[in-house]
């Protein structure tokens, strides 16, 4: 069974008007025969019996398709661009139909009256009107001529004045059913094709205009070859992104598509070899780099092909596509340069330097190798007190300082912070030194930063391989104990390793887990030194300081063991217990004795630090107001509002704030407006020069100056001599502290002292007394 072919709705109105213009042009021909058979028809059978009727049917049908070929011709002609093509269809239908009753009708009537020469006339002309319905398209319209020359056909066959044959009907049903297949079918293949071929110019359309916004809207470009690799087709994007001519694009390919490459020294050799493979093969390639020239400058060339084959299979070209990547190289190419380079100062990052350490370590008995750790003296404290912004710039130029300092294949790597790592292909310690010394002198040259002066040294530890080690992780060990011996020696300076660093550091770490037991052992204990006024020579208070008795190495000083217990995490607990200890020991001294405990930076980072203070002074019933809580300006260095808040409460509570170590760090004077402080205690590295030092004088008198304008009391710590004591008291320095009034004393001791009456005390006049 033929089914019939669907039409979408949305070429319908395209189909109709296509098969308009088909049917038309067949009618204009099937009118001209179908009225030639006509006649014949006539002219046979004009001497026949009562011919009136068949005179006047065969007249209808010469008229009838006299119409069919005005029609049809008008619309070929005239009516196809502006008619409406269903309306002619439907026409075409009704004039088809009555052409085809005719033929009926006048086949019925000659086959009654026809002699026997006749017969063969009819049914030739029969079968000619049947298969011209084979010739018509839509298959309505073939139908509805067919459907009644077949049954006209049938029934002139029972007219017949011959014997009725059966094997007569049996042919013309074959012949009947045949055509009638033969139609449907060529109608439903002319839709089908007329479909396709709508669909097809639709999709080039589609693909044309697509291809129009490819080229319009990107950088890349179209090309095509013929199957003699001749450029043919040129696309205005590629001249356009070549910066050249159409006219320079007439040749083979691919040598006047790049005729932009590079020069012969910088030629991408393996790209070209591949392209060269791909073509001489006639095999696609996709996404080939291929590095050009573009008006002077070096820009990349993504190139994908396609051969195209023609009916035979024979190689007809090559089709394909190019595209600018420059822009997406660099942005690789960036990407891979920030994945192995430090994105502040461009240096090798820890990646690379891992890297290359490991293979310096494989190679190291033959080339010997050097390994330098850097890390920036005081850094944190510039950084922060002079903002991020002057940091980053201080880091990227100490990174080119450090570049400058080392050779071609040498390698310098910024770690991370203000840590960077060199390391040196070489065995030679002179020439590790040479570096080194360079290293020193060079980072601590002065900086400009808008304006302002800026000075930064560095400490470098410094270790060999294969001497100290032939691992990384060795080497890098070794490297840190050297640094942290160049930072203990006074930094601004480099060390080598050595065996005793290791030793040295298993002591520090034994001593650190001797560390963690102290506290639960009980042996802490407490010394104060007394701080008097200087005009009355009478103890006003006393300085809480910590003291560690080691059960194998005797008495350690807060220098050897309060740095350890801050690196360890456990100066809050410590300094916890110092404060509660200090505070229970000066609730028995006379009520007008205060009492001072130093506080570590790292506390104020405690979120326990006023619980701890609040218990201490409960527990003992120690008075708020007698308490002086020292901090160094090393605390208000790492500032955060956690910091501020706890000095702001400490205020409230009626405790004496005291900014220790005054004129050693940065800031002071911002620090002081910032801050509630009651007290400033000049640092003894001051006092121990006075008279000998003119400078020093001068800062002791603008600090005392300083304090009397902003209402602060002035301590004056390591007072030694007499005459030390006297300038200090001439110069209105309200309190001091040293041994040349009292060492530090036991708890005991100083509560003997308080009991004598603070007989002993040193007496300091005035010259003028």
């Amino acid at each position: 069974m033929i089914r019939s072919v669907q039409v979408p709705q949305d070429v319908a109105e395209r189909i109709d008007h296509d098969r308009s213009i088909v049917l038309a042009n067949m009618l204009r021909v099937i009118s001209i025969a179908g009225f030639g058979t006509v006649s014949i028809w006539a002219i046979s059978f004009r001497d026949a019996r009562d011919t009136v009727f068949l005179e006047l049917i065969l007249a209808a049908g010469g008229v009838n398709y006299l119409i069919l070929f005005h029609k049809s011709d008008r619309w070929v002609r005239v009516n196809a661009k502006l008619g409406d093509p269903a309306k002619y269809l439907r026409d075409m239908f009704g004039l088809l139909l009555g052409q085809g009753l005719i033929w009926a009708v006048a086949s019925i009537a000659m086959m009654h009256v026809a002699a026997a020469q006749q017969f063969a006339l009819v049914y030739a002309g029969l079968v000619v009107g049947m298969s011209t319905a084979m010739l018509l398209s839509p298959r309505s319209v073939a139908m509805a001529f067919w459907v009644p020359v077949a049954i006209g056909a049938t029934i002139s066959l029972f007219y017949n004045q011959q014997p009725f044959s059966a094997y007569a009907l049996l042919c013309l049903i074959f012949y009947v059913g045949m055509t009638s297949c033969a139609a449907m079918f060529l109608s439903n293949w002319l839709t089908a094709y007329a479909i396709s071929a709508i669909r097809v110019e639709e999709n080039a359309e589609v693909i044309k205009l697509l291809l129009h916004d490819f080229e319009e809207n990107t950088s890349d470009w179209l090309w095509e070859t013929d199957a003699n690799l001749q450029m043919r087709h040129i696309s205005a994007r590629l001249a356009e992104v070549a910066a050249r001519p159409l006219s320079d694009f007439q040749g083979t390919f691919p040598d006047v598509l790049l005729g932009g490459i590079l020069e012969p020294d910088r030629r991408p050799v393996a790209a070209l070899a591949k392209l060269s493979r791909y073509i001489r093969e006639r095999a696609p390639f996709r996404d080939l780099v291929i590095p050009v020239i573009v008006n002077g400058e070096e820009r990349s060339w993504q190139l994908t092909g396609k051969p195209i084959l023609d009916k035979s299979g024979e190689f007809a070209g090559y089709h394909g596509v190019g595209s600018d990547v420059t822009a997406a190289r660099r942005d690789q190419e960036q990407i891979a340069f920030l994945a192995h380079h430090d994105s502040l100062t461009k240096l090798p990052n820890r990646v690379v330097f891992n890297e290359t350490l490991h293979l310096g370590c494989v190679r190291c008995e033959e080339t010997g190798l050097a390994l330098l750790c850097l890390d920036l003296d005081d850094f944190k404290a510039v950084n922060d007190s002079m903002g991020h912004a002057t940091g980053d710039a201080l880091l990227i130029a100490v990174s080119e300082r450090i570049r400058g300092c080392i050779r071609e294949g040498d390698t310098a790597a910024r770690l991370g912070g203000d840590e960077f790592a060199i390391i040196l292909m070489t065995g030679d310690m002179e020439e590790v030194t040479a570096v080194a010394r360079r290293l020193i002198e060079q980072i601590g040259r002065p900086y400009h930063f808008d304006g302002r002066l800026l000075e930064m040294a560095v400490s470098i530890g410094v270790t060999m391989a294969p001497k100290d080690g032939d691992s990384p992780s060795v080497l890098l060990k070794n490297a840190d104990l050297a640094l942290y011996r160049a930072k203990a020696d006074g930094r601004a300076t480099w060390r080598f390793y050595d065996l005793q660093m290791d030793e040295r550091a298993r002591d520090r770490r034994s001593l650190q887990t001797d560390l963690r037991q102290a506290l639960a052992r009980g042996e802490f204990y407490l010394n104060f030194q007394p701080i008097l006024d200087l005009e009355t020579g009478r103890i006003v208070a006393a300085e809480a300081l910590l003291r560690w008795v080691h059960p194998e190495r005797g008495q350690l000083s807060p220098a050897e063991f309060i740095p350890m217990a801050e690196g360890a995490g456990l100066i809050a607990p410590i300094g916890a217990w110092a404060l509660r200890q200090a505070c229970a020991v000066a609730a028995g001294w006379p009520e007008d004795i205060r009492l001072a405990v130093n506080l570590s930076p790292l506390q104020f980072r405690d979120a326990r630090l006023l619980a701890d203070i609040d218990h201490a002074l409960t527990a003992t019933g120690f008075p708020p107001a007698r308490l002086e809580l020292e901090i160094t300006e090393t605390t208000l260095l790492e500032t955060s509002k956690q910091t501020t808040e706890a000095l702001r409460e400490l205020h409230k509570r009626g405790i004496g704030i005291a900014l220790d170590d005054f004129g050693t760090g940065y800031s002071s004077l911002g620090y002081l407006r910032r801050f509630p402080f009651d007290k400033i205690k000049i640092d003894r590295s001051f006092i121990r020069d006075l008279g000998r030092e003119k400078d020093d004088a001068s800062i002791i008198l603008a600090i005392i100056g300083l304090a009397a304008n902003m209402n602060l009391v002035v301590t004056a710590e390591g007072v030694e001599t007499e005459e030390q004591a006297k300038f200090l008291l001439e110069n209105g320095c309200a309190q001091a502290q040293g041994f040349l009034f009292h060492p530090p004393l036991s708890a005991d001791q100083f509560s003997s002292l308080l009991g004598a009456g603070r007989d002993g005390v040193v007496r300091v006049r005035s010259a003028a007394e």
